[in-house]
Order: structure tokens, then sequence, then C-alpha cells
């Protein structure tokens, strides 16, 4: 899947601004870094946006920024929690892999239809990842944001995916 194809792909309006961004502060470099982004550009969408920053020598991922419906479906902010803290179990595996994947391939992600579950009750929506990088081409951190429709999600949650989504990106 190419990028446009990608881009395309993304149904829910917030999410796909969150992906126009990235895109447009990566200008001419595979990655865009923490500081190109302008999420104050983005007053909507932050709430849904979750960012971790990774360091490749120990493989370990650390929350940077939590939106608001974020820290409230999971009952805590990710903000300087590690992601093994985040996360558990089996659950953690996945998302460790998943996230690796986006900053070392690197790639773009999605995923829709069941996200999360709550007290037997399955919320849908859809996810992405993207990568970061503050050399324009090495990934170190991950910017992601979750979009659905519970305003009463309120933690604890498990965390769930199907109809995953990858992008390879390429430089130029």
């Amino acid at each position: 899947m190419d990028f446009d194809a990608f881009l395309a792909s993304i149904e829910a309006p917030a999410l796909r601004a969150i992906t126009q961004h990235w895109n447009g502060a990566r200008g001419s470099a595979l990655l865009p870094s923490w500081e190109t982004l302008r999420l104050e550009q983005l007053p909507q969408q932050t709430k849904l946006i979750w960012l971790y920053a990774y360091d490749p020598g120990t493989g370990k991922f650390t929350g940077r920024l939590s939106g608001e419906q974020i820290t409230k479906a999971f009952g805590k902010s990710f903000r300087g929690l590690p992601l093994e803290l985040a996360h558990t179990g089996a659950i953690y595996l996945w998302v460790h892999q998943a996230l690796t994947r986006v900053v070392n391939e690197p790639a773009a992600y999605r995923s829709a239809g069941k996200l999360y579950k709550q007290a037997g009750r399955i919320i849908e929506g859809e996810r992405i990842a993207l990568p970061l990088g503050s050399d324009g081409r090495t990934g170190d951190g991950v910017i992601g944001a979750s979009w659905f429709m519970d305003p009463y999600l309120d933690g604890p949650i498990e965390l769930l995916a199907e109809n995953e989504s990858w992008c390879p990106l390429r430089g130029s």
C-alpha cells in the first residue's frame, strides 16, 4: 500500500487530519520530528492523540503525551509512563511489537473495527500510529491516535485490534 492509498483508507476525519498534518510536518524528510509537529494546529484532534518516545538502544517506549479522551479511557495518563506499565501481559507484547515495527521499518499503521473491550462491551473505532524521527530518517518516537464513538468509555479497558493495515515508508 502506498501512502496515498493509506491516507484514503482512513475513515475518521479526525484521524485523517492528524495523518495529513504528520505528512505535511515531514516535508521532504522520511519522518517528521516531534519538533516539526504543531499540535496546536489540531485543537479538536489533540484529545485523541497518544505519543511515545522510543529508545533504540533499549527498545523501550516511554509515554510523552496522552490526550484527554485517551487518558479517560485508560484511567491514566501515558506521560512519563513506560509502555510496560501502560499495558500488561499479551496486550503489552502486541503493542510493543506493533510500535517497534512502526519506528524500525518505518511504517504507518491503521486498524479499524473492534478497538476496545470494557465490561463485556465492544467499542468500535479506528486507530493510527505514525513514526517520528529527530533526524528525519531514524524512528525514535510514535504519534498515534484512537477514534471511537463512546463518550462513556472510562477505564479499565482491554485493547483490541482488527483489520490492520501497514504502509511501509520509503525515502526518495
